[in-house]
């Protein structure tokens, strides 16, 4: 047979035992490579929920608590998201937590508070209604160490069958929130929530002191 022949055998063999041997290294090393990368996946973190936790109730003399605690909030604090402001980076961008999110809509969890403490005790309710419209609830951070939870609300005081205030009155509320944390943020909430009943309460009872026939006065509830 032709010398030419031999020689393309020969190298068809060599080139069939590197492509094996190549093989036999690469699959392995594959093998590695995936091994690394999957190393490099990390699982993504749980979203911790958070309330604004059971309030007690708060002792009103009979007559002073309303019929009902009307609370309204506008859409952007009609979500589950925990909502915050960086002072010293485009403060007034609302921005939201990632890993930390209301297990309801904050307006839902104040108003359940508020229904506790001022409602909860006192069966003998006057025919007024309370209305609050929640204007903000947002954590806002000074710095990266130094934040607070802000809450405003204002409240109206309304007879039963007419959305013509006989009373109003704005709340602002504010605490440090320290160390300036989503959960410490939480804890402050909660503090505020509790504030801001304390307030209203008050507030009633200087209404019902104030009008010299009481809260009920004039029937002007009824009307």
């Amino acid at each position: 047979m032709p010398t030419d022949y031999f020689e393309q055998r020969l190298r068809a063999v060599k080139k069939d035992t590197m492509q094996a041997y190549l093989k036999m290294l690469l699959i392995p090393l594959l093998g590695l490579l995936l091994a690394g990368c999957n190393g490099l996946v990390v699982a993504p973190k749980a979203v911790a929920l958070y309330d604004l936790g059971i309030v007690e109730s708060l002792a009103m003399p009979a007559g002073q608590a309303p019929s009902q605690i009307q609370l309204h909030a506008p859409s952007w604090l009609n979500s589950s998201a925990m909502q915050y402001r960086l002072e010293w980076d485009r403060p007034f961008q609302r921005r939201a937590f990632v890993e930390s999110r209301w297990v309801a809509n904050p307006s839902e969890l104040l108003a359940r508070s508020l229904d506790r403490a001022i409602l909860g005790s006192n069966p003998v309710a006057n025919d007024c209604r309370l209305r609050i419209d929640l204007d903000e609830f947002v954590q806002v951070f000074d710095s990266e160490s130094s934040a607070r939870v802000e809450i405003v609300a204002r409240a109206a005081w309304l007879p039963a069958r007419s959305d013509k205030a006989l009373a109003r009155k704005e709340f602002r509320l504010a605490q440090v929130s320290s160390p300036a944390t989503a959960e410490q943020g939480v804890a402050a909430y909660r503090s505020l929530s509790r504030q801001l009943s304390e307030a209203l309460v008050e507030w009633l009872g200087e209404l019902d002191r104030g009008s010299g026939q009481g809260l009920n006065g004039r029937t002007q509830c009824r009307a």
